[in-house]
């Protein structure tokens, strides 16, 4: 498994699902595949929404839509998701249960420890215990320093902690971000995907603005109804107050009256915001174009770019 994110606080489950997004749009490598949400309702619930493939995406096709909606809404959200096709039941990368709180991770979390309980489920139980997330997770990671695991623990009350064995804090690739602030919490783990020189820190940035409130440097520029292409000097995309594409910009003559499934934005295009250049984007994006004109393809693609914003 290739990362695990977890949060806590109002908008959580917007924010798990938003930031995956994110994740996969900036990273490369074994992501945007199969997938395992898991949320804990205030009504006292274990809400979970599963999928083989197609990351986000496949987690909202996949699944029936009032589910999906009620983890959305969910203040206590976990997701662990890597590359297609992982042995079933999925549910085994992600326990859960009401009233205690979720285990999420990377690598093997589900490996067995030493008595044959896999280490994930150990966390868990540790949880229902009482002990605090930050002690349920560094017992476990001490307890089999040289498996192959990491996790991030979100207890029912909300708080969070993360850790790594010995052996998955030796790895050059992994990667961790951390934030707490007035009644939220974020965690993510990551190891094997290749993007932005702080991978882990540019997507839990996303994550932490997100439930925050705040201006987040990396940010999810959406293409929520079609939007004109025009022919002009350089690569523009203009966006509102709400990070909405609405217009492109091409310096590539056969955009504008093209008519077919392609790339219409291309990577470190200039962001607009009422004509003042914000950011840069830092992903492209599949449309359908025609009649001068883009359009967010199906549900199989997100209708989003990731932008990196400098001035805003």
């Amino acid at each position: 498994m290739t990362l695990g994110i977890a949060a806590s606080g109002p908008g959580a489950g917007r924010a798990v699902l938003a930031t995956m997004t994110a994740a996969e749009l900036l990273g490369r490598g074994e992501i945007g595949g199969f997938a395992v949400l898991a949320a804990l309702t205030a009504d006292g619930r274990l809400l979970r929404a599963e999928t083989q493939r197609g990351g986000t995406c496949g987690l909202l096709r996949d699944n029936p839509p009032a589910a999906v909606a009620a983890i959305r809404a969910a203040e206590r959200v976990a997701v662990i998701t890597s590359g297609p096709d992982r042995p079933t039941p999925l549910t085994r990368f992600l326990p859960g249960a009401p009233g205690v709180g979720l285990v999420t991770g990377h690598r093997l979390p589900d490996t067995p420890g030493a008595d044959g309980e896999p280490l994930n489920r150990a966390v868990l139980v540790r949880l229902a215990a009482g002990l605090e997330p930050a002690a349920a997770v560094a017992a476990v990671t001490a307890s089999a320093p040289e498996a192959d695991a990491g996790f991030i623990a979100l207890a029912a009350d909300g708080r969070l902690a993360l850790a790594d064995t010995a052996r998955v804090a030796r790895r050059p690739d992994a990667g961790r971000f951390e934030a707490a602030g007035d009644g939220w919490a974020v965690g993510l783990l990551h190891n094997s995907i290749a993007g932005p020189p702080d991978f882990a820190r540019s997507v839990g940035g996303f994550a932490a603005a997100f439930l925050s409130g705040g201006r987040a440097a990396v940010r999810l520029l959406a293409l929520a109804a079609p939007v004109p292409i025009r022919a002009a000097g350089q690569d523009r995309v203009h966006i509102d107050g709400e990070d909405r594409i609405l217009a492109i910009e091409t310096a590539n003559p056969a955009l504008p009256s093209a008519r077919r499934r392609g790339g219409a934005i291309y990577l470190g295009s200039a962001v607009l915001r009422e004509g003042r250049v914000v950011g840069h984007t830092a992903s492209e994006i599949v449309v359908d174009m025609a009649d001068g004109a883009v359009r967010a393809v199906a549900a199989d693609q997100p209708p989003f770019v990731v932008a990196e914003m400098v001035d805003d």
